[in-house]
């Protein structure tokens, strides 16, 4: 597994993870909870793990997202 994204915006995470679920893309969330403790903190990231295999391609899909903004 390969980190895509490491954010502690819980918006962002929630985008992300809509585009990945859209392209049937698998991916793993860690440190959500985490992040949450004693009001955000910000020394824990959050972040979405993809399949080695699948990285360049959900790399490009957040990347096209972006510039759609």
């Amino acid at each position: 597994m390969e980190t895509v994204l490491k954010t502690n915006n819980h918006i962002t995470l929630s985008w992300v993870k809509h585009l990945l679920e859209s392209s049937n893309i698998n991916f793993y969330v860690l440190d959500e909870s985490m992040s949450s403790v004693e009001g955000n903190i910000t020394a824990i990231p959050m972040r979405i793990l993809v399949d080695r295999n699948d990285l360049e391609k959900a790399k490009k899909i957040i990347s096209d997202a972006k510039k759609n903004l």
